[in-house]
């Protein structure tokens, strides 16, 4: 079974011995991958469509893999597990909003698993900031290619904590690149740097050429820049210090 880097990231978010349900499962490769290795004893396959879990238990019986129909669980979100029913949530291939409005519709039952692993295909700084004032600190963050795109996982634990205010506003740049990004792969996070210091030269420039010129939104995209190729520095001499030239990926 070949299965794309992506989901590969996600299953290996999911340490030995861990229960998992995977939230919106459609083909069921995760849930696959973690029994057939020996990682998961328990795991949940859960999707909103009933196509998609049909297709899922008929790539189980393909693969000779038998668990407990009740497994297999038709439901929106989280609706379909009990609370505290596994230890970590897996949703991905979901926008950020999306991701978070399935969180936020029962934050009390949502604290009840140890860990989420989230794969937002866009606005994931907003979801790392609805983690934070949510009391969830950020275990990890994994890059993964598909295709032509980078994708981002990240792996959150609940903290002690309550609800927490937030040290800068929803919309900074260090919330969609946090320092925590430091250990993801250097090219990957190259490639994302790459892409979005270009994009604010390009915003800079035509700023510079309008007629009304806002030198604080210049001066704001060229901090933004600044910050973002200051974090890829570090992500180097992070790979440099640990893994000598060899590129190591998360």
């Amino acid at each position: 079974m070949r299965i794309s880097k992506r989901l590969e990231a996600l299953y290996e978010a999911v340490n030995p011995g861990e229960s998992a349900a995977d939230i919106g499962t459609d083909h069921g490769y995760v849930p696959i991958l973690l029994l057939q290795n020996g990682i998961s004893e328990k795991v949940i396959l859960s999707d909103i469509s009933t196509g998609s879990l049909a297709k899922a238990e008929e790539n189980f019986r393909q693969m000779g893999i038998k668990i407990p129909e009740t497994c297999f669980r038709i439901g929106d979100g989280l609706s379909s597990i009990e609370p505290g029913e596994v230890d970590a949530v897996i949703i991905g291939g979901l926008g950020g909003r999306t991701i978070r409005q399935i969180l936020a519709d029962d934050p009390e039952k949502t604290a009840t698993y140890r860990k989420l692993i989230l794969q937002p295909r866009n606005n994931s700084g907003e979801l790392r900031y609805y983690l934070y004032r949510q009391g969830y600190d950020i275990q990890r963050e994994i890059l993964a290619p598909e295709g032509k795109f980078v994708c981002e996982v990240i792996v959150a634990v609940k903290t002690d904590e309550g609800m927490r205010t937030p040290p800068y506003d929803a919309q900074d740049i260090r919330w969609k690149y946090p320092e925590s990004m430091v250990s993801c792969d250097p090219e990957l996070l190259g490639q994302r740097i790459g892409w979005l210091s270009g994009r604010l030269l390009e915003q800079v420039e035509s700023l510079r050429k309008s007629k009304e010129v806002s030198e604080d939104r210049i001066r704001k995209l060229l901090e933004q820049r600044d910050y973002i190729l200051e974090l890829e520095k570090k992500n180097k001499e992070y790979h440099r210090e640990h893994y000598g030239e060899k590129t190591q990926c998360n």
